[in-house]
């Protein structure tokens, strides 16, 4: 597990019209909660699942990001791979007493997380920084739901939606120096488009070593929609460690 995310990598001790490159590789390890909304065939009405009480297994991912930069201007780039999984029964109370299991739910939740933008950098101190981005991001997102059981919902039955959602975003990122080795990155931005609004906000703290730095960081990224569309609000928040280098 390795980090940084969309923040900017540190000013390397160069003049400020050379190159500089920041690459690194991370983990983030979100939980999601939120609901998604579906259209059976055949049915009327919608099926809300709440995938916070559904989605708990982070099966597989891929997190890195990219930044070159010069003078006061950088552009960056930050992908993320997620695959998660996870199940939950719902149960009701009968006549004579007992529980039974109205239906079981499996959902799974596979996609991409891919921001693009530039910055401007329009306050520098020594290391610390303050950028302002623009850019955008894309959701690309499969969901899979099986629900077994009895009840009012038949049993055996299979949904499976994917949507691609584009968003510009706006914001700000940067870092605060505490000294030599230690400083506080920050990052935050907020947009719309394909979703009515997406919003995403980190802050850790970092250490810097001669070769680059080590940060640890809690990142929150969200979506709000409503309507009939599948994501109605869901979030993703959690804990991310990661290594950059600088060359």
């Amino acid at each position: 597990m390795l980090l940084v995310g969309p923040a900017a990598m540190g000013a390397a001790e160069s003049s400020a019209e050379d190159w500089r490159f920041g690459a690194v590789i991370y983990g983030w390890l979100p939980s999601v909660h939120g609901d998604l909304k579906y259209s059976p065939p055949g049915a009327s009405g919608s099926i809300d699942v709440d995938a916070e009480q559904i989605i708990d297994n982070l099966q597989f991912t891929f997190m890195g990001s990219f930044e070159a930069r010069k003078g006061p201007w950088s552009g960056f780039t930050d992908v993320i791979y997620l695959d998660l999984a996870g199940d939950d029964s719902k149960s009701v109370s009968v006549a004579d007493g007992a529980t039974r299991t109205l239906f079981n739910a499996d959902l799974e939740l596979t996609g991409w997380i891919w921001t693009l933008g530039g910055s401007y950098s329009v306050w520098q101190q020594g290391k610390s920084h303050l950028d302002l981005l623009a850019g955008a991001r894309l959701l690309s997102l499969d969901t899979n739901l099986e629900l077994t059981g009895g009840g009012p919902l038949q049993r055996g039955l299979k949904l499976s939606e994917s949507v691609n959602l584009w968003d510009g975003i706006i914001g700000a990122k940067g870092r605060i120096t505490l000294n030599d080795r230690w400083f506080l990155p920050y990052y935050v931005d907020v947009g719309t488009g394909d979703t009515e609004l997406t919003w995403q906000v980190m802050a850790g703290v970092g250490y810097e070593f001669d070769w680059g730095e080590v940060r640890l960081a809690y990142r929150y990224l969200a979506y709000d929609q409503s309507g009939d569309k599948l994501l109605q609000d869901i979030g993703f928040g959690g804990p991310k460690l990661g290594v950059g280098f600088r060359f």
